[in-house]
């Protein structure tokens, strides 16, 4: 019986190893097809709030974002919004940005988390983002934004090893459904990359397949810097200086 314990410690190990790499690993995406020519985004009704939000967000700071978020929790309350999904999801996508922006000096390290511990303004953020979601999800939206969206928040909780195990499976699903429902969709593309940029060397990270998608999403989202940026990380990785 002695003998017994260390074999079966051994053997839950394994199996809580291999439970890791199949939960965190950024392979899942792989069957996932990178169009061969930009395709359009997911259709964004022409609004002046939408605008707000993407000027409040190129200033890469929380501030200018609060009003936005401000203006949009207040439209979710106005009528006629009883039934109409969209002043939701975009106020799930402004909590988004707002947490993001709230990080930004922060930088990104290949396979480490941005913070240990989850600052509250930002799980606030995740929080209220995540119930905005929902919203709209009973207000009849089904899209593919939404997913990716939800993907997006829930990757802002994942502080180490047990956050991952707890939400990646969730961030998963929710990318995977996001690419059947839009697969030539730009911004799906930044967050699949996303996942091949920054996973953890052991468990998918591939800055070759990952910089195939930003170079994708680049031509297509002509008004955001970002996969431009996320292809010049991928392309230092791979010692492209060119």
């Amino acid at each position: 019986m002695t003998r017994l314990v260390p074999v079966l410690c051994v053997t839950a190990a394994l199996g809580l190893a291999g439970s890791a790499w199949i939960l965190l690993g950024a392979r899942a995406h792989e069957n996932v097809t990178i169009p061969s020519a930009p395709g359009p985004a997911a259709a964004n009704t022409p609004d002046a709030l939408r605008t707000d939000l993407v000027a409040a967000r190129r200033s890469c700071a929380p501030a200018p974002l609060d009003t936005v978020v401000q203006q949009l929790a207040a439209r979710t309350q106005a009528p006629g919004a009883a039934t109409d999904p969209s002043p939701w999801r975009l106020l799930a996508e402004a909590h988004l940005e707002r947490a993001l922006a709230r990080s930004h000096r922060r930088g990104l390290r290949v396979g480490e988390p941005t913070y240990t511990e989850l600052p509250r303004e930002i799980e606030a953020d995740v929080t209220q983002g995540l119930a905005a979601i929902q919203q709209a999800r009973e207000r009849g939206d089904d899209g593919a934004e939404l997913c990716r969206l939800e993907a997006a928040l829930l990757g802002q909780r994942i502080t180490g090893l047990g956050t991952a195990l707890q939400w990646n499976s969730r961030i998963h699903a929710a990318l995977q459904k996001a690419a059947e429902l839009a697969e030539g969709d730009p911004r799906v593309h930044v967050a699949i990359g996303l996942r091949k940029l920054l996973a953890p060397r052991l468990l998918g990270h591939d800055p070759a397949k990952a910089l195939e998608h930003f170079t994708f999403a680049a031509g297509a989202l002509a008004d955001d810097e970002r996969p431009s940026v996320f292809a010049a990380m991928a392309c230092h990785l791979q010692k492209k200086r060119e």
